[in-house]
């Protein structure tokens, strides 16, 4: 019995010990992932379909970057002006580039820029909205349907931490998109209401954590306070989403301390020699292998010798030429294989010279040509005596 409660108390030390480090996160749903793998580091009913609020105006900075030129100018229509606010107070007619209505758009979060700049785009917002489920669609974010660019509630309008973190991971590598939530306000230049020129940046999380980048802040009263992150440290970009949390930028920053100090980024460089192959007839008979393209994954730093690869060769018969593929890398964890690539030849490896075999066929060679001289030599002689004869007359 006490044998039992001991194994027992250690099993429950060895699970609280597992999740010590798990970032305490309040939000209904959340998700951190990793910019240049996409590997999920935390979830939290990532994949729940939940209203994303303003979040939704990423989707749109997205298709408005690729659309249209920065300095497209957009006019203002009665149904932009009639968007309930967050607004930056356009006036019917009005005039504004599209560059300052995308920070508008981005940093006060203004629901009226962003219905004009999807009539500018699409010619409508229902057609603006066909665009922003197509691209959601590419992106993976199979769980989500827009049917305006703003966000402001609608049921029909959802998504869900997972997705809009493939979203975000996207729009951050739009070197404009980024330029923009990075900034902590703008003038805009507009043709009318010179009183209402300055966009401040509502992100908190931009002032509160050293590695912020952005991104974008939502709340409707159906949706709460959410908020899509990014931030960069030490060269490795991390993206979080939490959804209807009651502290969306300690939750952001918990997440992101979480993904900096418990997760590690490891990577075999291309070109690098992985392993040794059998060359089959080959001179030398072993031939080093290098890794055609660089693998990268992020490995829990408690966990990292969970994480193995393994050199899978294929049959190799000489000669072979340096680049030729010879079989894969593959990391696993544990035993589940996780990531592969190519290995190729890393010289060329000319076909060996079978020494004894060659000495035979060289000796066969030299009889047959010895007896065929022989022969021929035999043949010039007799007749050379036939040619000698003396004639004799009669």
């Amino acid at each position: 019995m006490r044998r039992e409660l001991f194994a027992w108390v250690l099993g429950m030390l060895s699970v609280a010990l597992m999740w010590a480090d798990a970032p305490q996160v309040q939000a209904r749903a959340a998700v951190l992932i990793d910019a240049e793998t996409g590997q999920t580091l935390y979830a939290r009913r990532a994949h729940q379909q939940l209203p994303p609020a303003s979040l939704t105006k990423i989707m749109t900075a997205i298709l408005v970057l690729e659309q249209c030129a920065l300095d497209d100018v957009v006019t203002a229509s009665q149904r932009a002006v009639d968007t309930k606010p967050s607004s930056m107070n356009l006036r019917v007619g009005e005039q504004v580039k599209v560059r300052d209505l995308l920070y508008a758009l981005m940093l006060r979060s203004a629901n009226d820029a962003a219905v004009a700049l999807a009539e500018h785009t699409a010619g409508s917002v229902e057609a603006f909205a066909k665009l922003m489920n197509e691209k959601a669609r590419e992106l993976g974010a199979n769980n989500t349907r827009f049917v305006n660019p703003h966000g402001l509630h609608d049921p029909r309008h959802l998504s869900t931490a997972y997705d809009l973190a493939l979203i975000t991971r996207y729009a951050m590598g739009n070197e404009t998109f980024r330029a923009i939530v990075k900034t902590p306000y703008y003038i805009v230049e507009r043709s009318h209401n010179q009183e209402d020129l300055w966009m401040a940046n509502k992100a908190k999380f931009l002032r509160e954590y050293a590695y912020a980048e952005g991104v974008k802040t939502g709340y409707t009263n159906p949706a709460g306070f959410c908020f899509a992150g990014s931030a960069m440290r030490d060269g490795r970009r991390l993206i979080s989403v939490v959804l209807n949390s009651p502290r969306r930028e300690a939750d952001t920053i918990a997440l992101m301390e979480h993904g900096y100090k418990d997760w590690e980024r490891v990577e075999l460089t291309a070109g690098a020699i992985v392993g040794m192959a059998q060359a089959k007839n080959g001179d030398p008979e072993q031939v080093p292998l290098r890794l055609a393209k660089s693998l990268v994954w992020i490995a829990p730093r408690a966990q990292r010798a969970r994480y193995r690869w393994t050199v899978h060769a294929e049959p190799l018969n000489a000669p072979l030429k340096a680049g030729d593929t010879a079989g894969w890398l593959v990391v696993y964890r544990d035993e589940k294989p996780l990531l592969k690539a190519p290995v190729v030849i890393a010289h060329d490896v000319a076909r060996r010279l079978d020494l004894p075999a060659t000495i035979g066929r060289m000796i066969g060679v030299g009889l047959i040509l010895g007896i065929v001289g022989w022969r021929l030599r035999t043949r010039r002689q007799r007749l050379a005596r036939v040619y000698r004869r003396p004639i004799r007359s009669w």
